[in-house]
């Protein structure tokens, strides 16, 4: 739903923008898949302790494999950054749209490190059984922040020159919705409800 409606600003500057739109999202698909993975990988981690009543290797599992999800997510980040370029020359021969989708990619890298941090906890956390707080986090950070985030910004920095405002709104909000679900994450781990969870 978010992405709907975030979709009908994304249209309002023009057929580059939306072409370099198209681009970002599947060199993002590629950087966003190992945090998935390492999501994944927490979940059945978590299940499988928490099933054999070893609580003092999920914690640490949780540490060791974060790490691992941050490492994996920088070195892509900066390879995408370094060599990002050739990347999106793939997707196309037009050198606006490899710069525009450059800029694009610049304003999101730190997010997939934020994401690691994410998927990882929150993979800890619906291993142990806890599957609601990681969907409300998700649900708070795609709708409640990402939306307004967008056309928040977009509205004013609208000018005479950019009368649907600055396009970047869509990738800030982006990244400023992972921070801050990375964030919240984080929270809600060290919290600790989760094992309550677990242990019933």
């Amino acid at each position: 739903m978010a992405m709907i409606v975030v979709q009908s600003l994304t249209n309002s500057f023009g057929e580059m923008f939306i072409a370099a739109n198209v681009i970002v999202m599947r060199v993002d698909g590629f950087a966003m898949m190992p945090n998935f993975s390492f999501g994944t990988a927490m979940t059945t981690y978590a299940g499988q302790n928490v099933g054999a009543k070893k609580y003092d290797r999920v914690d640490h599992g949780a540490k060791q494999g974060t790490i691992m999800a941050v490492a994996v997510s920088a070195i892509i980040t900066g390879l995408i950054l370094i060599f990002g370029k050739y990347l999106m020359g793939i997707f196309t021969n037009t050198p606006e749209l490899v710069q525009l989708s450059m800029r694009m990619m610049r304003i999101l890298a730190v997010g997939y490190i934020a994401m690691a941090v994410t998927q990882c906890l929150s993979g800890v956390m619906r291993g142990a059984g806890d599957t609601m707080t990681p969907m409300w986090i998700s649900l708070l950070t795609t709708v409640g922040v990402r939306v307004p985030l967008a056309y928040g910004i977009s509205w004013m920095t609208r000018t005479p020159e950019l009368p649907n405002g600055n396009s970047d709104c869509i990738f800030i909000s982006l990244l400023l919705s992972w921070l801050i679900g990375a964030l919240v994450t984080t929270f809600f781990y060290r919290r600790g409800k989760w094992k309550e969870k677990g242990l019933s």
